[in-house]
């Protein structure tokens, strides 16, 4: 069981994006993706907060992992997102249609 809840906020317009996704009830291979995104985006090592600061008109994302056993929350803006989450990043962008 693993569900992702993804936001991201801000920017120069302030349109808000969501998704929520259960991955046991996504197509298998868009589901091992995102699997192999979490696991090489070391996210359960990473402090919940990051933000230090933020620049105006920068895009916050907020992901958030549910397992059977954890649940972790990241926050990163544009300027302090660990470069390890930007291809999970990228990915879940895609599917905010």
């Amino acid at each position: 069981m693993m569900q992702i809840i993804f936001e991201r906020t801000g920017g120069i317009m302030g349109r808000k994006v969501s998704v929520s996704l259960d991955l046991d009830e996504m197509p298998s291979d868009q589901s091992t993706t995102l699997r192999r995104l979490v696991d090489e985006s070391d996210l359960f090592t990473l402090d919940e907060e990051p933000i230090k600061t933020s620049r105006p008109d920068e895009f916050i994302y907020t992901i958030t992992i549910t397992t059977k056993t954890i649940q972790q929350t990241v926050r990163a803006s544009d300027t302090s997102l660990p470069e390890s989450l930007r291809p999970l990043l990228n990915e879940l962008l895609t599917h905010t249609g």
